[in-house]
């Protein structure tokens, strides 16, 4: 009769406790992934009217106050996560090589953050530095010279856990940094294809016991959509470096893709329910994933994260406010077509040094400039990278394989003075220029024109190797200053798009 009694007993504590014990082995938890990528050195708000036409955006302490609103909301549950090019890009950052922006990062408390192309734009001696002093590990999987190994202050991945599920967080640089960045820059280091590289990772970190695969990728929002059909076991990419503001999330199969635009002007907050046992994502956000980082009189901010911004640029700020010339119209990028702005640096490159032509990388042209006075500042913030003037002389069928090679809107179109060109983007590699005309004349293959470009260009950058091939190379002044210099002369300046850059079918 007892052996009955504890029999019935045991059987009344396993239906007792069964179903939590079932539910702690299905486990469901909000995970949110707080992101931002791009914000090159964008640390003070500003007006874009293609975000707002009134309240200015952006500003650090705006962006701190809402990650702390949304990880009061899910405070063991919350990741935030960097998809790389922080730095480089205003008077503020350039000035103190990135260390207002770790600061920021740090009193923020990022988790991680994937190696952007512009990372290396101060060499690799800075970036080092900035990576031991972020309190978050920089990240890249896909990077090492030619005996495999990785700098050891860059880490392939991470694992944390939140709220009992154990997660892996891999950086991606984009392949393309060798032709994106000026030479020297990035040592002997090279830049695999993350194709080929993933998988073997993706085993790695579940071998460790990660559940759950976020990917931290700096290459295009195209470039992670084509990653999340090829290679299998990736919950998340949180993408930057096509500057793309994914409002609703892509989803590819099982995976979720993200990106919050660039400079700042959005935090990407991802919500999710995912089973702790399986990985599985069973609900995650459909649309508004990216909120507006308005910065207005009325809207709140971080005091601490105010006061770092504040240190640095009260010792700038004087210097860089001054005027230093005005439009009277806005100034906008537009990097696959002619812009107003590209116009306006080209006509300036071109006035400096005499050359007939005059060539800009659309890359090399980061903001636009609202209509009216000019700052200092606002021109550090255009053209940002320290680019030097170099002429040379070209042949025109030099000329032509470079327009040709503008023309397939790889890395943008370039940006011109002194020329105008038809194209057809439709048609094959080596077809898709069809007029060029160099003044009032058509452009002669055989005959030398001189033409200024920056230093970037004149290298190889872009992978442009025919600006390599001039002859007569001359070092001129710094873009920023002939720029300058032509606002001074020039203002009130109203340029406009004049059909130098014309795309037909």
């Amino acid at each position: 009769m007892n052996r009955i009694l504890r029999s019935l007993f045991c059987m009344s504590l396993f239906f007792l406790f069964a179903p939590s014990l079932q539910a702690e082995e299905n486990a469901v938890i909000d995970l949110t992934i707080l992101h931002i990528n791009d914000t090159h050195g964008h640390s003070l708000p500003y007006i874009q009217k293609s975000i707002d036409r009134k309240r200015p955006v952006g500003g650090a302490a705006y962006l701190a106050k809402m990650i702390s609103v949304e990880r009061t909301e899910n405070p063991g549950g919350t990741l935030l996560l960097s998809a790389g090019d922080m730095f480089q890009g205003t008077p503020i950052s350039n000035l103190f090589r990135g260390k207002p922006v770790i600061e920021l990062m740090n009193d923020m408390k990022f988790d991680a953050m994937t190696v952007g192309n512009h990372e290396f734009d101060w060499g690799l001696d800075v970036l080092k530095e900035l990576s031991e002093a972020a309190r978050f590990p920089f990240l890249s999987a896909n990077i090492d010279d030619r005996h495999n190994r990785a700098p050891p202050w860059i880490k392939p991945y991470v694992m944390m856990t939140r709220q009992g599920l154990k997660i892996a967080v891999i950086g991606i640089t984009t392949p393309e940094t060798n032709a994106l960045t000026k030479l020297g820059r990035i040592g002997p280091y090279r830049f695999l294809d993350p194709e080929k590289v993933l998988p073997e990772r993706i085993r790695a970190v579940k071998k460790e016991g990660a559940r759950f695969v976020i990917l931290l990728s700096h290459q295009g929002l195209e470039a992670d959509i084509d990653l999340a059909r090829s290679v299998k076991g990736i919950h998340v990419i949180v993408g930057g470096d096509s500057h793309t503001a994914v409002k609703t999330p892509v989803l590819i199969g099982k995976t979720i893709v993200v990106q919050a635009g660039c400079c700042g002007h959005y935090l990407g907050v991802l919500k999710l329910e995912v089973d702790t046992k399986s990985g599985r994502i069973l609900k995650h956000t459909r649309k508004r994933e990216l909120r507006k980082v308005l910065s207005g009189p009325d809207d709140s901010y971080d005091e601490g994260a105010r006061k770092i911004v504040s240190k640095y640029h009260d010792q700038i700020k004087e210097k860089f406010s001054r005027v230093v010339g005005e439009t009277a119209v806005d100034l906008v990028r537009r990097p696959y077509h002619e812009s107003n702005i590209g116009n306006l640096v080209c006509d300036a490159m071109k006035t400096a040094t005499g050359a007939a032509i005059a060539f800009q990388n659309s890359g090399g042209i980061r903001t636009n400039i609202p209509k009216g006075r000019i700052t200092l500042e606002q021109v550090h913030t255009l053209l940002p990278f320290d680019n030097l003037l170099i002429s040379v002389d070209l042949t025109g069928e030099q000329i032509l394989k470079i327009l040709e090679q503008s023309a397939t809107l790889e890395h943008g179109i370039l940006q011109v003075s002194g020329l105008r060109v038809v194209i057809n983007t439709d048609k094959p590699g080596g077809s898709r220029v069809r007029q060029v005309t160099v003044g009032d004349h058509p452009l002669e293959p055989k005959k030398l024109y001189r033409v200024t470009t920056n230093d970037f260009l004149a290298a190889g950058g872009d992978k442009y190797a025919s600006f390599k091939e001039g002859k007569h190379a001359v070092l001129g002044e710094a873009l920023r200053d002939g720029f300058i210099k032509y606002l001074r002369e020039h203002s009130p300046v109203n340029p406009r798009v004049e059909g130098r850059i014309v795309i037909r079918p």
